[in-house]
């Protein structure tokens, strides 16, 4: 009779598998993943680590590992992924919320806090809601009406009223299906914050992404044409037919476009406008105020 798998010697066969495969976090994989399938954490792993999977559980761990193997993120074999201390579901519709895109949601938070009265947000591309939601979490009523969150995907808005619903703030968001600010009139100035993640990779930098990112996550929420900055110019156009005289825009950028990005929103009536770094020190988000 064949020996029950146990979660040491299941670690054992991930971690030689993935490592075979040329996965640098081989180990850190395998037991995520596991962890992921047995609903224990990593620590408890180690404390357990005799205990037997049944063979339910083992299948459904060597499917995640022979993904893994083909370089497909985490994220999307575990379903989640954590931001702003927050865990978000996430699925191949949506991008997987990175940690620098936290800046958006800190200088939201400051605008916010700088302004008195109450604001109109809106996040254009919301992807998973990651940062809509953080930030109704975060905000009182009294700081912002309910915010307005777009993306063109429906898979995605799906994620992000999820997501939301799971935070206990659905309520505190309207989610709307369109490209950028096509759906709103612009017959009047009425946004006071409008904040994005668009995307900014350009066809240069699009060949040498990792393969788990170009292989896996949505190109349609990475890539920005020739030069990166495709997405950038729509919604500065868009954004100085609608945001109100004084309203605050919020942009992720790449780390070597600050330059060209402060031209082009110069050349739309922001100023003034700075770019901040994130933690790493790379250029990250265009904080631009709109002068008209």
């Amino acid at each position: 009779m064949n020996q029950p798998w146990t979660i040491r010697k299941a670690l054992f066969w991930a971690g030689g598998y993935l490592q075979a495969e040329d996965l640098p976090d081989h180990r850190l994989s395998a037991e995520v993943l596991l962890g992921s399938v047995l609903g224990l954490d990593r620590p408890d792993l180690v404390v357990l680590r005799d205990q037997s999977l049944d063979d339910t559980e083992w299948m459904v761990f060597q499917e995640k590992v022979l993904r893994r193997a083909e370089h497909e993120p985490i994220a999307y074999l575990t379903g989640k992924k954590e931001f702003w201390s927050l865990n978000f579901q996430v699925d191949p519709e949506v991008l997987i919320p990175r940690p620098e895109t936290e800046l958006l949601v800190e200088e939201a938070m400051r605008i916010f806090c700088s302004v008195p009265g109450p604001k109109i947000l809106i996040e254009l591309g919301t992807g998973s809601g990651a940062v809509a939601v953080a930030l109704a979490k975060s905000l009182t009523h009294a700081e912002a009406r309910p915010f307005l969150a777009t993306d063109i995907s429906r898979g995605a808005l799906k994620t992000a009223r999820e997501n939301a619903a799971s935070h206990g703030v659905g309520k505190k968001i309207q989610w709307i299906q369109g490209d950028w600010l096509k759906p709103f009139s612009s017959r009047f100035r009425w946004i006071d914050v409008l904040i994005s993640n668009p995307p900014y990779v350009s066809e240069r930098e699009m060949h040498h992404l990792p393969t788990t990112v170009k292989r896996f996550e949505p190109l349609r929420a990475l890539f920005g044409g020739q030069d990166g900055l495709d997405a950038v110019r729509t919604i500065l156009s868009q954004a100085a037919e609608q945001l109100k005289i004084g309203a605050w825009l919020l942009l992720e950028i790449g780390e070597t476009q600050g330059k060209r990005i402060l031209e082009l929103a110069e050349q739309f009536h922001f100023h003034p406008s700075e770019i901040l770094r994130d933690y790493a020190g790379k250029d990250r988000v265009l904080k631009a105020c709109y002068h008209g």
